[in-house]
């Protein structure tokens, strides 16, 4: 059996093999399945085995691929600049080192990432928010504690997202930000980041380029195809031979961003602001009970007592799981609606460089095409001017002969006339020639200024330029030649990469979701274990009371 299984996510495995004995209940409903299972589906291998590393660029790297390595963010504290804003620092902390980070760093941490690997998942931060956000009114201060909290979990999770990830981990930029007393403008100005092509499409991934050794950088696809020579091409654009298995990628990636973001992470919303209100009105009840206690005496007096000591319990419990589910499904749910986005924003660069070389093999062959047109013009031209050269040729031979035969007979006529004649033929000869002589002069300074006119307008030498245009087509189809195996190779690289990656992010997406509705399940358990004991106790004070 391969070791390549296509699950659908949301229905889990589907078995394709089916028995004699089946029942018709099991043959139905396995119809129903094969029905089901024509929906988007992703293969997953499940004999991947990380690597181990043994050598290390620097501290850091070694620390971050130690078993059992955790980096943390341990503390946030409002800072001001010597401008006088106002931002949070975040104290992040790996082993022994430490050092403080403000949200525009780790904002800028990764999109360097995604600059070098716009092939990986490069793992999503918490929105921006300004500090006036946190502490609009002097009234929400433990809102913005809670909200500070939350960013600090989230920033965490991606810093460890980042080193758990097998080439990700790798990036010495990665290690530079987690670096007691390095200087992140520092980085972001040193050569490794400042010469990273602005347009991701005219470069080859950093995992794919083999041009830096100690730490990736994205490359020129080429050292001798001009960037100008490879098209931007439009996202609107469809591709004429798409690739099957990242049609299947989008329509799931598009399914499950769905769900996520449009029905699970919306549900969830609702139920836990409903939890928190529920919590809010547990603490109100709890005082009216108490309260209520008070005026009452004896057994019934106790027993209200302990019902508002139940309420008070619930209120508790309620608060304690809308903190846990807080922080243990819906901020991974959130991700995980975020990293939907982040898998669109992969398949379209992929998407990008398909069709960037389709377009540069479609560019080639009109190139080649108008080689072809250039070349018969040239030819024709070569042939037209031979024929005509060979006519001229029998022009001037029949030109030379009739004058030949002109002039003797000239001569013969001379010898036979008087002195006379002769004379007065001279003389009339000479003031022909004159005449002629003048008006040639004449015309000859009109066509010169009318053949300067026409060529200011015309090409003077349209041969030149036809060969000149041959010239730098051929030239032009070299480079597109280099650039169309260029590019086919990129993007061979490119979809092993992408699908690598994506593999990977579906083997993590199962373990997430698996853990995710292990604690909401653990925590409902918790919630309803602490509210039965409470409500118990309750019971039996309630019991207590003489009717």
């Amino acid at each position: 059996m391969s070791d390549i299984e296509n699950i659908d996510p949301f229905l889990g495995a589907i078995s394709n093999t089916r028995n004699d004995s089946d029942s018709e209940e099991e043959l139905e409903a396995e119809q129903h399945s094969e029905t089901r299972s024509a929906r988007p589906t992703v293969a997953i291998n499940y004999q991947y085995k990380p690597g181990v590393k043994t050598h290390y660029c620097c501290q850091i790297d070694k620390e971050i691929h130690t078993e059992g390595t955790v980096i943390l963010i341990t503390n946030a504290q409002k800072t001001s600049d010597d401008s006088g804003s106002s931002f949070i620092t975040y104290t992040v902390k790996v082993g022994e080192e430490e050092v403080k980070r403000r949200y525009s760093e780790f904002e800028s941490l990764r999109k360097s990432l995604m600059r070098l690997y716009p092939t990986l998942i490069v793992p999503p931060i918490p929105e921006k928010h300004s500090f006036a956000d946190y502490a609009t009114l002097q009234g929400k201060a433990k809102e913005d504690v809670a909200i500070i909290e939350k960013r600090k979990r989230m920033l965490q999770s991606f810093l460890n997202r980042v080193s758990n990830h097998p080439q990700l981990s790798n990036e010495h930029v990665f290690h530079k930000f987690l670096e007691t007393g390095v200087s992140w403008n520092d980085v972001l100005k040193s050569r490794l980041l400042s010469s990273l092509p602005k347009n991701i499409l005219q470069g080859s991934p950093a995992n794919l380029s083999s041009s830096h050794p100690s730490s990736a950088s994205s490359s020129p696809t080429s050292s001798t195809v001009q960037q100008t020579v490879l098209p931007n091409p439009n996202t609107s654009q469809p591709l004429k031979n798409p690739d099957p298995r990242f049609i299947d990628s989008e329509a799931y990636t598009n399914k499950f961003a769905y769900h996520i973001s449009q029905n699970l992470e919306k549900t969830n919303k609702r139920t836990w602001k409903r939890l928190n209100d529920l919590s809010n009105d547990y603490a109100e009840l709890g005082a009216i009970y108490n309260g209520f206690s008070l005026n009452e005496h004896g057994e019934l007096a106790n027993a209200i007592e302990k019902v508002g000591q139940a309420v008070d319990s619930s209120f508790m419990a309620t608060g304690s799981l809308t903190s846990s589910l807080e922080a243990e499904f819906s901020e991974p749910l959130q991700e995980y609606s975020q990293f939907a986005q982040v898998i669109k924003q992969v398949l379209k660069y992929r998407h990008l460089k398909h069709l960037q070389m389709e377009l540069t093999a479609e560019t080639l062959e009109k190139q080649k095409f108008n080689l072809e047109v250039l070349e018969k013009s040239e030819q024709e031209s070569k042939r037209l001017e031979e024929a005509l050269a060979k006519d001229r040729g029998i022009q001037d031979t029949s030109i030379q002969s009739t004058q030949s035969n002109l002039d003797g007979e000239s001569n013969e006529n001379t010898i036979g006339e008087n002195g006379h004649h002769h004379e007065h033929s001279q003389n009339g000869d000479s003031l022909t020639i004159t005449k002629s002589h003048q008006k040639r002069r004449s015309g000859s300074k009109l066509f010169s200024v009318l053949s300067h006119t026409i060529h200011g307008i015309m090409d003077v030498d349209p041969e030149a330029t036809r060969r000149n245009s041959i010239g730098k087509t051929r030239e032009s189809i070299i480079q597109l030649e280099e650039a169309k195996v260029t590019t086919a190779e990129d993007l061979k690289n490119i979809s092993a990469s992408i699908q690598e990656d994506l593999d990977r992010f579906q083997r993590q997406k199962i373990r997430d979701l698996r853990d995710m509705l292990l604690n909401y399940a653990k925590n409902h358990v918790t919630w309803c274990k602490k509210n039965l004991s409470s409500w118990e106790e309750a019971k039996i004070e309630v019991k207590n009371v003489q009717i």
